[in-house]
């Protein structure tokens, strides 16, 4: 089949978003597969008008945020979480990230915080488990900070080795990442089998209501 007669999966976002200009989600969800296609300015675009349009899409300012980290500007990052927080605050990545913003800025205690909130939302949640860690060996609670690191082996995560030596462990290939293994900031993503047709008639169903 013809690439005329099977358009990207980007080209079908682009044709939802002129066909609804107006809709919050569709320049949402453009801007999160433009994220993962790695085209971060056309993604900050799409992204930028989905808060335009709709300022309580949470999810939008999640992944504003995940571009503030790749250009390292982790206020900005914290910023756009906290903005996320007000829009949902059960959003587990907005807490993930908010998390991983004060990681960078040095502030442990807040981070503890944010990272506590993601094992409360999401228990099974391994790299939640791994920074609550990090975040209680930095603030001293060395037994806790086991107990936290305890959890996230078991659930899964491959830490650094060199927190893994700080806390007095080696486990068995540190370094090599198990299937599933959380690690690095999150973006909201969505079902990449969606086809445009059904993100038309989800706006079309909006409309009519």
């Amino acid at each position: 089949m013809s690439d005329a007669a099977n358009p990207s999966r980007l080209d079908r976002l682009r044709s939802v978003v002129a066909e609804n200009p107006g809709s919050a989600d569709a320049h949402l969800k453009l801007g999160a597969a433009l994220l993962k296609a790695k085209l971060p300015q056309e993604a900050e675009q799409a992204l930028n008008r989905a808060v335009e349009l709709d300022p309580k899409n949470g999810e939008a300012w999640v992944n504003l945020g995940g571009l503030c980290f790749a250009r390292m500007d982790f206020e900005g990052a914290v910023a756009a979480c906290r903005r996320a927080l007000e829009c949902s605050p059960e959003l587990v990545p907005a807490h993930y990230n908010l998390g991983l913003g004060h990681l960078y800025l040095e502030q442990p205690g807040e981070m503890l915080g944010c990272f506590d909130r993601v094992v409360e939302l999401d228990p099974p949640n391994a790299g939640g488990h791994y920074h609550r860690a990090v975040a209680l060996h930095a603030l001293g609670r060395d037994a806790e900070a086991q107990a936290a690191l305890n959890a996230a082996l078991t659930l899964g995560y491959a830490p650094q080795p060199e927190f893994v030596r700080a806390m007095g462990r080696n486990p068995k290939n540190p370094t090599q990442a198990p299937p599933g293994a959380e690690e690095g900031v999150q973006v909201v993503e969505f079902d990449p089998e969606k086809n445009s047709s059904q993100l038309a008639n989800d706006e079309n169903e909006k409309k009519d209501n």
